[in-house]
C-alpha cells in the first residue's frame, strides 16, 4: 500500500466514525424526545383537590457502527430504543406532597404463593396429559 492510499484510507476510516458519531447522536435524539420527563412523570392529574403525577423508570440504549468489505463497500447503522416502567406516583394535597411506591406483584407473598400454586397445578395436568 502506498503512502497516498494509506492517508486516503485513514481519511476514509475517520469520515466514517464521524458519520456514525453523527447517526449515533440523531438516534439518541429522537429516542430522547420521546423518552423525556413526560414518559418519566406523566401528566398530573387532579381530583377532589389532590394531584397526583405518576412516576416512571426510563431506560435508554442506542448503539452504531460502520465498516467496509474487502471490495471496499462501506456501510453504517445505527439504532436504539427505550423502555420504561412505572415506579409510583407523587399524592400532591392539602396535607403535603408524599411519594407512593408501586409495590411489584413478585414482592407481594400471596401472588406469589398463589403463583406457585397454578404452576403446579399445571404442571401436574401437563404430566398427566402427556402420560397418556
Amino acid at each position: 500500500m502506498t503512502d497516498e492510499q494509506a492517508k486516503a484510507y485513514q481519511e476514509a476510516e475517520e469520515a466514517a466514525r464521524q458519520g456514525v458519531a453523527e447517526l449515533l447522536e440523531r438516534v439518541a435524539d429522537k429516542i430522547g424526545m420521546h423518552a423525556g420527563a413526560r414518559a418519566v412523570f406523566g401528566e398530573p392529574v387532579e381530583r377532589d383537590g389532590v394531584t397526583v403525577i405518576p412516576v416512571a423508570q426510563v431506560i435508554i440504549g442506542t448503539g452504531a457502527g460502520s465498516g467496509t468489505s474487502a471490495d471496499d463497500e462501506g456501510g453504517s447503522g445505527a439504532g436504539g430504543g427505550a423502555l420504561s416502567r412505572p415506579l409510583g406516583y407523587i399524592e400532591i394535597g392539602g396535607g403535603g406532597a408524599r411519594y407512593v411506591p408501586l409495590q411489584p406483584s413478585w414482592a407481594n407473598p400471596g401472588a406469589l404463593v398463589a403463583t406457585v400454586v397454578v404452576v403446579l397445578i399445571i404442571s401436574r395436568a401437563l404430566v398427566k396429559i402427556a402420560g397418556r
